[in-house]
């Protein structure tokens, strides 16, 4: 009997860390594991691009934890789903996705999402290398040991082409500025290729020309035909005498 209430507290206490673990209620889910993390920096390639969808500090403000922790969490899934099942690299990512999710556990769940919509259109996707990423999910892991999550941020406003006839002048003036040196190389070799294709054009044409003006000088001259026609000498009629002599001789004979 008296063992069996020694066993007690034991179960209790086991119990409770158990908790303590697993959804992180009666301290913080952020352990020394974080210390694995310069190891992952070594292991991957420093030129290797990861994407993550996040939100700035200057942005979120104290609800930086809280806007960045899920979209952290699925970036990550995604860099462990590229490594082997066999994998110490794949093993270490586990562990901070564990650590973040234990974590997240701890956050409402309502608020955490309601916050995330009203801070929507100021996620940013990147594609991060290697060692700025690690640096980013250490600065993460940093901040919410220190800091309590903060649900309490007001969204700055979001600034669209749509909403804002300000932005849109902006963003022409950005893309005049970006224009511009394009247009002073391309307006140049554009008229380079139309000039030198004139004078091909034109090259080609002079034969053209005078072949033409040869035609038209040969038919300008009328052609002289010389006809001969030749001389028929007529008959010569027989010698008659005028009807009056006539008359006159036969009177007198």
């Amino acid at each position: 009997m008296r063992k069996k209430i020694l066993k007690a507290p034991c179960l209790l206490l086991s119990l409770f860390s158990s908790l303590n673990l697993c959804f992180g209620k009666f301290g913080s889910p952020i352990t020394d594991d974080v210390n694995k993390l310069p190891i992952l920096k070594q292991n991957i390639p420093y030129d290797y691009e990861i994407p993550v969808s996040y939100i700035p500090k200057e942005v979120a403000g104290t609800c930086w934890v809280v806007l960045n922790i899920y979209p952290l969490e699925q970036s990550l899934r995604k860099l462990a789903s590229m490594f082997g099942a066999v994998s110490s690299n794949k093993d270490n990512v586990l562990i901070f996705i564990t650590m973040i999710k234990s974590l997240r556990f701890t956050f409402d769940h309502d608020r955490l999402e309601m916050t995330m919509q009203v801070f929507q259109c100021h996620y940013q996707e990147q594609t991060l290398l290697t060692g700025p990423y690690f640096d980013y999910i250490k600065d993460f892991l940093q901040s919410a040991k220190q800091e309590p999550p903060d649900f309490s941020c007001e969204p700055p406003p979001c600034f669209s082409t749509q909403q804002t006839p300000v932005g849109k002048e902006k963003n022409r003036g950005h893309g005049w500025s970006r224009r511009a040196p394009l247009l002073l190389v391309l307006i140049p070799f554009i008229m380079c290729v139309v000039l030198v294709a004139w004078l091909v054009g034109s090259g080609r044409r002079l034969p053209v020309c005078n072949t033409e003006n040869s035609q038209m000088e040969a038919s300008d001259v009328i052609p002289t035909v010389s006809v001969s026609i030749p001389l028929q000498t007529l008959p010569h009629a027989p010698d008659t005498q005028p009807a009056g002599e006539a008359i006159v001789e036969h009177e007198s004979g």
